[in-house]
């Protein structure tokens, strides 16, 4: 993919003219440093060079972008060690199994966003963004509200807060995690990634949105036995729910 191509698609994004766009610029420069706003560049570049590409945050410069884009490499996010091995790299178990994780315990993360920043769209069943952001059926229980972006908002916040929680989740592709509610509106997160089943995982939900906000929190159990599933994910280990906050 040449450099014009990335430039083209970071100035659609970041609502820039593409001389504007320098090879030394940071993408928070370019006022994307929202885990929306990067998701939302990740899945048109994937998109835009017919490849999965690796996470990137803020720091990540314009020059390291269409390194990736052409060569597959680029440095290190700033602040981190290189995406560790296994499936959607994600962290593989240690020798010693759940037990000798260093990191087991529980976890928090946290996730608000804009639910202007979602794209808009016709299709989102088409739509690169949500169908490389949202399982089928997640579009599908969006598309029946009055407002489907402001459903999918809160869902990726919970998906991105349950990201933020552990360190084995951090790689994880979003269309991985999978949010489902019961009838009572309670909200369970299930994993359909084989490596990360081995975790574990216990994850508690809440999500609260406005017309204009959505917002998550995820508790993470890690390395504890695994829990009934939610709806549509039925005996899975590693789910659990809590009831959804309502603003």
């Amino acid at each position: 993919m040449e450099r014009a191509a990335v430039v083209g698609v970071l100035a659609r994004i970041a609502r820039r003219r593409p001389t504007d766009i320098l090879d030394q610029a940071s993408l928070s420069s370019l006022g994307l440093s929202s885990s929306l706003g990067l998701s939302l560049l990740r899945s048109n570049l994937e998109a835009a060079g017919g490849k999965a590409l690796p996470a990137f945050d803020g720091h990540t410069c314009v020059a390291d972008l269409v390194n990736l884009l052409a060569n597959g490499s680029m440095p290190p996010v700033v602040g981190t060690t290189a995406e560790p091995s296994g499936a959607a790299g994600v962290a593989s178990l240690p020798a010693g199994g759940v037990a000798a994780m260093p990191w087991a315990g529980v976890g928090l993360g946290l996730d608000i966003q804009d639910v202007g920043s979602m794209p808009l769209t016709s299709d989102f069943r088409s739509h690169d963004f949500y169908r490389d952001h949202f399982v089928p059926t997640e579009i599908a229980t969006a598309v029946l509200r009055a407002d489907p972006r402001v459903h999918l908002c809160g869902i990726f916040c919970a998906k991105e807060a349950a990201k933020k929680s552990h360190p084995a989740l951090l790689g994880a592709r979003m269309n991985t995690l999978v949010v489902t509610h019961d009838t009572a509106g309670k909200p369970f997160l299930g994993l359909t990634d084989g490596v990360l089943s081995q975790y574990g995982f216990q994850f508690i939900l809440s999500i609260s949105h406005t017309d204009k906000f959505a917002a998550a929190a995820c508790i993470t159990i890690a390395g504890g036995p695994g829990v009934a599933g939610g709806p549509g994910v039925a005996g899975g280990p590693g789910v659990a729910g809590a009831l959804l906050s309502r603003p």
